[in-house]
């Protein structure tokens, strides 16, 4: 019997190594996987993403200009309505497929096809793009972002001061880098241009465009990327380089995997496997004590953990016992790492936190002494909630006087919000707020707002204007700054890890912020009063606890 052929999706190049190994070795039972609710919900929301920008690019370019094969599920149609497009020269393709690429292992569906000129033989030429629930863009000072509205797509623009985001996306290098090759492969990529591909973003820039929304330009030729080199120490490659080095590994791992060889991977946990339904197998396959799986904050990348392993490091144990200043170890070690930041440091924090989870210790001390804390007579820790359109829907503050009990004031829209309502609420909880300040002044007792990281303050600057709120935001006062100064979290510094250290715990059995979304859609959605009223009501209790959990954490301090 034949093995099956390989062929790979734009996004298995940036995927788990492991993960293909799984998928491909047929002595490995395949089991049911529920997707869990938080990436649900990240995928639905790419999904309506992808569905506004489509909307977007329909109505702005003439029928004429611009083909939607978005509706044809069928691989075969889809592929021949997508070559008749690119032989019909169409400038903008959306929702296409192109011919699976059998010698190179490739298969793919690129959401944008773009006609960029014609090649030498006189042919359409096209490059890859992609639609992503992300943002592909960042201020930098000294940056230009190459970009294109959606009504001129192939007028290529600059802008100073701001750059395309590169190592923080690269996955998105890899994927157009993976539909580029495709398009060689049909002899349709430009060939008087730069290897190219763009991102749509979730970037709202109404400077340079009426929606917002614009083509981001990626240059896949550009030696962007650093990487360890055996010879060199560090060495920048290219997208492409990447790309081809990394689908090529994967072919040869899914090759042995088909032909049920020993695999050439086994697993390093990272954060890809909190949503992989491979994680219970490869916990198996690795033991119940292996570091990359423990150590989830702070975690060292796959290159690190392979290094560690080299020398015989693997578990927590073997971490915690770990002399990182050895000359041995340093000198069989560092060499393989030159490519990261500061591996040193990194591994400390590594071993350090190996040795708090040996010792069953969560939060460590790093500082000596009493704790400053700005204290007044009216204390009010203030938490907020915000939907999956980044809309603020609940602004949740509890109020603390010297011998009275606290009391939980939310303010809240249960409706779905828009841009100008989500501005109104805010401005109600400015005002309730403004209201709570006047009565401390009168009576002659001070007020200060806690708050755990920066949202709160952020989003009511955002909403209502940096100087408009000035008067409020200069009473906040943000914990995570003192807790960072003196204390090392074992998971972190987040609220949900630090605040039980200090003696508090959440009446949700799973509490959390993306879980909170998802009780809002819940909400929203169901025609049944009860389900309603009982999701609301969680909400609240779960709110009313991330400002309780603050409270504990300031007095805890």
């Amino acid at each position: 019997m034949s093995e099956p052929t390989v062929l790979f999706t734009g996004y298995d190049a940036k995927r788990c190594a492991r993960r293909i190994h799984n998928e491909w070795d047929p002595g490995i039972a395949k089991t049911g996987w529920e997707v869990p609710g938080e990436l649900r919900m990240r995928m639905d929301a790419g999904i309506a993403f992808e569905a506004t920008v489509f909307g977007e690019l329909r109505a702005a370019l003439s029928p004429e200009r611009l083909a939607d094969l978005s509706h044809i599920r069928d691989k075969a149609a889809a592929i021949e309505a997508t070559l008749g497009a690119i032989e019909a020269g169409v400038e903008v393709i959306l929702g296409g497929c192109l011919p699976d690429d059998v010698a190179g292992g490739r298969s793919g569906r690129p959401d944008v096809l773009l006609r960029l000129g014609d090649r030498g033989d006189g042919r359409p030429a096209y490059v890859p793009g992609d639609v992503k629930g992300h943002k592909s863009t960042a201020v930098r000072a000294r940056g230009t972002l190459l970009y294109s509205r959606l009504d001129d797509p192939t007028e290529q623009t600059t802008y100073p001061g701001r750059a395309a985001e590169v190592t923080a996306r690269f996955g998105d290098y890899l994927q157009l880098a993976h539909y580029w090759r495709m398009l060689e492969s049909i002899g349709r990529s430009p060939t008087s241009s730069v290897p190219l591909g763009f991102i749509i973003g979730t970037d709202h820039l109404p400077d340079l465009s009426a929606s917002g929304h614009v083509l981001t330009w990626l240059q896949l030729d550009a030696p962007l990327f650093v990487t360890y080199s055996r010879s060199k120490r560090t060495a920048k490659r290219t997208a492409l380089e990447r790309y081809d080095h990394e689908h090529g590994f994967r072919l040869k791992v899914a090759a042995a995997a088909a032909g049920a060889e020993e695999a050439l991977v086994q697993p390093i946990f990272t954060d890809e496997c909190d949503a992989c339904p491979w994680y219970d197998h490869c916990r198996t396959v690795s033991g119940p004590d292996v570091a990359s799986a423990e150590i989830r904050s702070g975690r060292l990348s796959v290159r690190e953990w392979h290094a560690l392993s080299q020398v015989g490091v693997t578990t927590v144990e073997d971490l915690a016992n770990l002399s990182i200043d050895d000359d041995t170890f340093q000198d069989r070690y560092l060499p393989e790492v030159t490519n990261i930041k500061d591996p040193v440091r990194r591994l400390a924090d590594a071993v350090r936190r190996a040795r708090m989870t040996v010792a069953g210790v969560t939060l460590e001390r790093e500082t000596m002494g009493q704790i400053i804390v700005p204290r007044a007579d009216v204390e009010i820790d203030l938490d907020i909630e915000w939907d999956t359109e980044d809309h603020v829907y609940l602004w949740g503050a509890m109020v603390s006087r010297a011998g009275q009990a606290s009391t939980y004031h939310p303010v809240v829209a249960w409706d779905e919000l828009d841009d100008s309502s989500a501005v109104g609420l805010a401005q109600q909880f400015a005002d309730w707020l403004r209201a709570e300040i006047a009565a401390a002044d009168q009576s002659g007792q001070s007020l200060l707002v806690y708050h755990y990281s920066h949202p709160e303050p952020a989003y009511l600057k955002r909403l209502l204007g940096e100087e408009d709120v000035a008067d409020l935001t200069s009473r906040f006062v943000d914990l995570l700054p003192i807790v960072r100064e003196h204390y090392f979290g074992l998971h972190g510094l987040g609220i949900k890890q630090v605040a039980p250290a200090f003696g508090f715990g959440w009446r949700d059995e799973d509490p959390g912020g993306l879980q909170s979304q998802l009780w809002l859609i819940e909400a929203r959605q169901t025609a049944a009063a009860e389900t309603r009223d009982a999701g609301r009501a969680r909400i609240l209790t779960y709110n009313e606890d991330d400002v309780r959990a603050t409270s504990a954490i300031r007095n805890g301090l």
